[in-house]
C-alpha cells in the first residue's frame, strides 16, 4: 500500500492540490480534461519505489480551486512552475495525458531549465479554442458530455465506465468516476488571442521528450502524419507507438505504456 500525502500550493490566485509519494528523481503527473490527479495512481504507484511522484489536480479539477477563466496550456504551465518552486523539486520529469500533455509540452517549451524531460500521452496537437456562444446557442459536444455525466450518481458513473471501457482495471474506473463528480464546469471560454499554437511549443522544446501515440481508428488524437510533423519540429522528440489502443493509452495497454515510459525515465534520469 502506497502512503500518499497531500497538500496545496498557490499559483497566482489558484489553490492547487497535489498528492505525493515515493523517493528519488521527481516525476510530476498531469491528468486529462475532467480527470484528476488520482487517475494516475494505477500507473504511478509502482513508480514510487524509485521516483518521487507528484500528482497534481489541474485548475478547476479535483480539489484545486477554479478561477473560472484562463485554462490555456501556458496558464497550466505556470501552475507546474509554481509546483516545482514551492515543493523544491529538482529537475522533475512531467508525464501528461491529453490536456495534461498539453500542459507538459508548454512547460517544457517555456521552462526547460527547470525540467529533466517530458512524456506526452496522446496530446491534443491541433488548434482549437472554445467558441463564445450567444444565448440560446447549443453548448459544445464536450460540455454536453460532461453535463450528462455530472448528473449521474457514483454507481451510475461506474456502470457507464465499465460499459464503455470493459478492459480498464477497477482502480482506473473508480478514480474516473470520482474525478467526474469533482470536476468544476463553471468556466469561461479562453480568448483565442491567448492560445499559443502547439507547433510553436514543439519547436521550442528544450528537454528530452517522448510522444506516445495510439490508433486514431480507436479514438487516439495524434495521427501518424501529426506525429511526423511534431518529430520534424524538434530534435528532442522521439515517438513511441502502441497499437490497438485509443486515447487513454495507459488505461488500455498499461503494461506496454509502463514499459515504454519507464525505459525513457531510466535513460534520461541523469540529465
Amino acid at each position: 500500500m502506497v502512503n500518499w500525502t497531500s497538500g496545496f500550493i498557490q499559483s497566482g490566485t489558484v489553490k492547487m492540490h497535489y498528492q505525493r509519494a515515493g523517493h528519488g528523481v521527481p516525476v510530476i503527473m498531469a491528468h486529462g480534461f475532467s480527470d484528476h490527479g488520482s487517475c494516475w495512481k494505477a500507473f504511478a504507484e509502482p513508480l514510487t519505489a524509485a521516483y518521487d511522484v507528484v500528482l497534481i489536480d489541474a485548475r478547476g479539477h479535483g480539489q484545486s480551486s477554479n478561477p473560472g477563466h484562463h485554462y490555456t496550456p501556458a496558464d497550466q504551465a505556470g501552475d507546474v512552475r509554481a509546483l516545482i518552486s514551492q515543493l523544491h523539486l529538482a529537475h522533475p520529469f512531467i508525464i501528461g495525458h491529453s490536456m495534461g500533455a498539453g500542459m507538459a509540452l508548454a512547460a517544457a517549451a517555456m521552462y526547460p531549465a527547470a525540467l529533466r524531460g517530458v512524456i506526452l500521452e496522446d496530446p491534443p496537437l491541433f488548434e482549437w479554442v472554445e467558441p463564445k456562444r450567444q444565448p440560446g446557442e447549443p453548448i459544445p459536444p464536450m460540455h454536453a458530455w460532461i453535463n450528462s455525466i455530472k448528473a449521474m450518481s457514483t454507481d451510475q458513473l461506474i456502470v457507464r465506465c465499465i460499459n464503455e471501457n470493459p478492459t480498464w482495471r477497477a482502480q482506473e474506473i473508480l478514480h474516473w468516476a470520482e474525478s467526474k463528480q469533482q470536476f468544476n464546469i463553471d468556466r469561461a471560454p479562453d480568448d483565442p488571442a491567448r492560445m499559443t499554437p502547439w507547433k510553436t511549443y514543439m519547436a521550442q522544446l528544450g528537454v528530452p521528450a517522448l510522444l506516445i501515440v495510439g490508433d486514431t481508428t480507436r479514438g487516439a488524437l495524434v495521427s501518424a502524419e501529426t506525429a511526423a510533423t511534431a518529430r520534424s519540429l524538434s530534435a528532442h522528440l522521439e515517438v513511441g507507438l502502441i497499437r490497438n489502443v485509443g486515447h487513454c493509452i495507459r488505461r488500455e495497454a498499461p503494461d506496454a505504456f509502463a514499459a515504454m515510459a519507464v525505459e525513457f525515465l531510466k535513460r534520461h534520469k541523469e540529465h
